[in-house]
């Protein structure tokens, strides 16, 4: 005959462990049925071993998740499109700059040299070349960059507000539509 120990959660045997002290006795089709379950197992207000079943999460506790989702999502749009790339017409027309972490290392570097040199980019048909830029052109590619991120962090930041308020407010279907493209919009 089997036992459970709800200390140990553990199902024994008589004739193949020692009974640990607060073991209940129970059946063999009691034992097979609660590990079908694959459920933590305690015992019930009668002292018999039942399945604990996960409760749903409340309406609050959904809508919380689900903001902390949407956050996420928020942050790594914004990620996705600060390091995406950005134009500047420093050169005279626009150009598009890569704007990874080490190409913003770059550039920050290039503009704290203070002098003229080659810096890549692409022009107007795509083609990437290093291209001479004056001191003054590569502080305003960084201008350009700063002034493209700070709004982006800008809309990112006012998204997050939106879903706070709509989190304060219960209002799932209102965070529900917040999203960065509708933003873009």
């Amino acid at each position: 005959m089997p036992f459970f120990d709800p200390v140990h959660s553990g199902f024994y045997s008589e004739d193949r462990n020692d009974i640990p002290k607060g073991a209940v006795r129970i059946s063999e089709e009691l034992r097979t049925e609660l590990i079908k379950t694959g459920l933590p197992i305690a015992l019930n207000s009668d002292g018999i071993p039942t399945p604990i079943y996960p409760s749903e999460p409340s309406a609050a506790e959904r809508l919380k998740s689900r903001h902390g989702v949407k956050t996420k999502e928020v942050d790594t749009a914004c990620e996705s499109a600060i390091i995406s790339g950005f134009q500047s017409a420093a050169l005279g027309t626009p150009h598009r700059y890569s704007s990874q972490l080490d190409d913003q290392l770059n550039l920050t570097g290039a503009i704290l040299r203070g002098l003229d040199m080659p810096y890549a980019c692409r022009d107007e048909q795509g083609v990437r070349d290093f291209r001479l830029h004056t001191a003054e052109q590569l502080r305003q590619v960084g201008d350009d960059f700063t002034l493209y991120k700070l709004q982006l962090l800008q809309r990112a930041n006012a998204l997050k507000q939106q879903l706070d308020l709509a989190l304060a407010a219960g209002d799932i279907e209102a965070m529900q539509a917040i999203t960065w493209e509708a933003a873009a919009s």
